[in-house]
């Protein structure tokens, strides 16, 4: 009893509570303001003034629930809601509105959220960081608005199909890393729904702030494996600290196979005589396979307030052994012609890289940071593809592609921050080198040079209740594929944000850019590849760059434990490339090209509500998505209705949860490709430092099953991807993680840059 009293005081006393307080007219410190810690009930609990330079620090706080209250004479009281306190939060800048101006409290509820104006701090509790197994699992478990969190890859996507950008402390980062990390270790998630052009296209960026130690440091260990099927997911990491140095490892391996996954298929061909013929595929069960294994080390130097280096390098490598299909093919004019049909492919890519970064914080609050990142991509592809008739080859096709890529990307960017505003600029060059060498049944070489520079400028500043940001950019590129002329273009990037408050429970945001879009090295690519014995893949080295207009708009409301979002999304294309299709001395020729114009409108309604009774939150999302294609010889429409509903209850040391979605489709060009129909369920136990458990995919369903069409008036088809495997399949979890010594907050690399189009058509 003495001991376990003893180790819950130590527990208690490694507890901080610190933050920065401004005046939010003038940004200057907020001296001697008044921070009160109190329990629910408004019981006094600790206190603290601000510094000189506007800081605080509450020491020695135990687990539990409360609210600061911070105040100052002639300012509106702030008031933040901390539930479920289990680790030391640094609050970060908070600011204090003057008293005479009709202003709200600042808020901490329920998800523990801190709203500024171009971000949202989210500070989990005691409750998600004990039902979590890793930064993936603290993520979904969070539920913030938008994101979509894979419970079986740990993938992280917006609902919309953006990218997501992932950080730790500022740095770019895959979700491999992301699931190494301690949930313990995560003092806070900072959500950015509206990056800057600094973020390029990314839909959102997701930065951890994790915990640096002085001394010590910890390990990460967790696996996810299926009992009868071999589908598994494995993740180990560490860190080692010393004073101002960090020294990091990490590994991480999934393995999936599959004995019974096939395709179903009709296919219908308009030949240039105005003759057709009809196909259908019927799927036999047959094995598919992927393996990969990643990996790296990592060297971190930094003095607070001052600057930092960080120096990385590291691997991806993935084999596909055996992915594709065996079916037997039927065509509807020759019934007694029936063959089979053999579709499978052998992938092998790597992906060594290095990472070099610096940041230093310069006089009269201005920062400047540069960053080099060096890749090799090796892509070894080989396929192929047979159709046989009583025993003899109808069709016999093989392909193989030896690709090498070279790429250096070096960015350097300049912050100013001002009382009210910020200034920031930055370039950013990207030089490539790319050889592939096709062989097999059609043999090429190609040689491609690319160059990328992009600049640009934004400026961010708040009048009254509203926010805004005005920024520009300027993209040249240039592409050179050896025989072919070279091109140069230049493209104009402006982008504007405007984010109003009308109280404290409601708030509207719009925001509008126009991005250039390049076509990809395989897109330029004068090379045929065979598909089968009716169809070319080519690609199109006539192909020009085209703008992305967009135009975004939120409304949010937020009262006590729900959370309402709107989301309307406008994309307009003009001269877009899309697929184009078209007949070839008795083949159908699959390219690209410059089209006339893609539309999308995509609306969602989002809603939150928990921790209800501290156990349970739910979170549920609909969504009417409507495209239009208009190419140069097509015109297609496509309308798609979705929703998808999460729960997770919290108890103890036990977890469970139950997410279900149905397809969220898209359609680009004259191809719909569908989202996966889904159900999971989970069931975890914590046990120290060990979390236990145990899954099931799609319990109510006994067919997984992934869809696509293709539109094309010449060549078109409709038809399914199924996985015997992937319904009733069940799963188990395990996770050891630990750490040891002393701790405090890293600052955040601010440049995130990495290559990882292969160029391979």
């Amino acid at each position: 009893m003495t001991v376990c009293l003893l180790a819950g005081i130590c527990h208690a006393q490694q507890i901080r509570i610190s933050g920065k307080v401004l005046e939010a007219s003038t940004k200057q410190a907020a001296i001697a303001a008044n921070v009160v810690l109190q329990t629910n009930d408004s019981t006094f609990v600790n206190g603290a003034a601000t510094d000189n330079k506007g800081i605080f620090r509450i020491e020695k706080v135990a687990e539990g629930s409360y609210k600061l209250v911070i105040s100052a004479i002639g300012f509106k009281k702030s008031v933040i809601d901390l539930q479920g306190l289990s680790q030391s939060v640094d609050l970060g800048t908070l600011e204090l509105e003057e008293a005479s101006q009709q202003l709200e409290e600042v808020t901490v509820s329920a998800t523990n959220v801190v709203s500024k104006f171009d971000r949202k701090l989210v500070f989990p509790n005691k409750q998600q960081i004990t039902a979590s197994n890793s930064g993936v699992d603290l993520l979904r478990n969070l539920m913030l608005p938008r994101l979509n969190v894979n419970p079986l890859d740990g993938s992280v996507s917006l609902n919309d199909g953006s990218s997501v950008q992932l950080c730790i402390n500022g740095r770019k980062v895959g979700k491999e890393e992301i699931q190494a990390l301690i949930p313990s270790d995560i003092l806070r998630i900072e959500y950015l729904e509206d990056p800057g052009l600094r973020y390029g296209d990314a839909g959102a960026v997701v930065n951890y702030i994790v915990r640096r130690y002085e001394l010590g440091g910890s390990v990460s260990t967790s696996a996810q494996q299926s009992p009868y099927v071999m589908w598994g997911n494995y993740n180990v990491s560490g860190k080692v600290n010393y004073k101002k140095s960090e020294f990091g490892i990490w590994y991480g391996a999934y393995s999936h196979k599959f004995e019974n996954a096939w395709r179903t298929n009709e296919e219908t061909f308009a030949k240039e005589d105005g003759t057709f013929l009809h196909r259908t595929e019927e799927g036999i069960p047959d094995v598919t396979s992927e393996y990969a294994q990643w990996g790296g080390i990592s060297y971190n130097l930094q003095e607070a307030d001052n600057y930092m280096l960080n120096a990385s390098v590291g691997f991806w490598n993935e084999n596909k052994p055996r992915t594709g299909f065996h079916s037997t093919l039927y065509t509807r004019e020759y019934p007694e012609l029936a063959t089979e049909r053999l579709d499978f492919a052998h992938n092998r890519n790597s992906r060594p890289w290095f990472d070099i970064y610096f940041q230093k914080e310069l006089k009269k609050k201005q920062f400047l940071a540069l960053n080099v990142v060096g890749t090799y991509i090796g892509s070894h592809n080989r396929q192929n593809y047979q159709e046989i008739l009583d025993n003899e080859f109808v069709a016999d096709y093989f392909s193989g592609v030896q690709g090498d890529k070279y790429s250096i990307i070096a960015e350097g960017i300049y912050e100013k921050t001002f009382k009210k505003s910020r200034f920031s600029s930055g370039i950013k060059h990207t030089q490539a080198y790319s050889d592939n060498e096709y062989s097999g049944t059609l043999n090429y070489n190609t040689q491609m040079k690319q160059a990328d520079t992009y600049a640009y400028a934004q400026y961010n500043g708040k009048w009254k209740k509203m926010n805004y940001t005005l920024g520009v950019g300027v993209t040249r590129s240039w592409y050179q594929q050896i025989g072919q002329e070279d091109y140069e273009t230049y493209q104009f990037n402006p982008r504007f944000s405007l984010s109003y408050t009308f109280n404290e429970e409601f708030y509207a945001r719009m925001n509008g850019s126009l991005n250039s879009n390049e076509p990809s090295l395989s897109q330029l690519s004068a090379v045929d590849q065979l598909i089968d014995s009716l169809q070319i893949r080519r690609g199109n080295p006539d192909l020009k760059p085209y703008n992305n207009y967009r135009l975004n708009l939120t409304l949010g409301y937020n009262k006590k434990k729900v959370q309402i979002n709107w989301y309307t999304n406008y994309r307009n294309a003009p001269d877009v490339i899309m697929e184009q299709t078209y007949r070839e001395n008795g083949k159908f020729i699959r390219s690209y090209a410059n089209h006339h114009r893609f539309q999308s409108l995509e609306n969602e309604l989002s809603v939150r509500v928990g921790m209800l009774w501290d156990v349970l939150q739910l979170r549920g999302s609909t969504g009417l998505s409507r495209y239009w294609s208009h190419g140069t010889d097509y015109n297609h429409t496509y309308t798609n209705w979705y929703y998808e509903l999460e729960a997770t209850a919290m108890y103890k040391r036990f977890m469970g949860y139950f997410m279900i979605q149905s397809n969220r489709n898209s359609f680009f060009g004259e191809s719909l490709s569908s989202g996966e129909n889904l159900h999971v369920l989970m069931l975890q136990y914590r046990l120290g430092k060990v979390n236990l458990g145990a899954g099931i995919i799609n319990p109510f369903s006994d067919n997984y099953k992934r869809e696509q069409e293709n539109r094309n008036r010449y060549a078109g088809s409709k038809g399914a991807w199924h996985v015997k495997e992937s319904a009733h399949m069940a799963f188990l979890t395990f996770a050891y993680n630990f750490s040891f010594g002393r701790q405090y907050q890293s600052k955040n690399k601010k440049i995130n840059n990495s290559d990882t189009d292969a160029g391979v058509l």
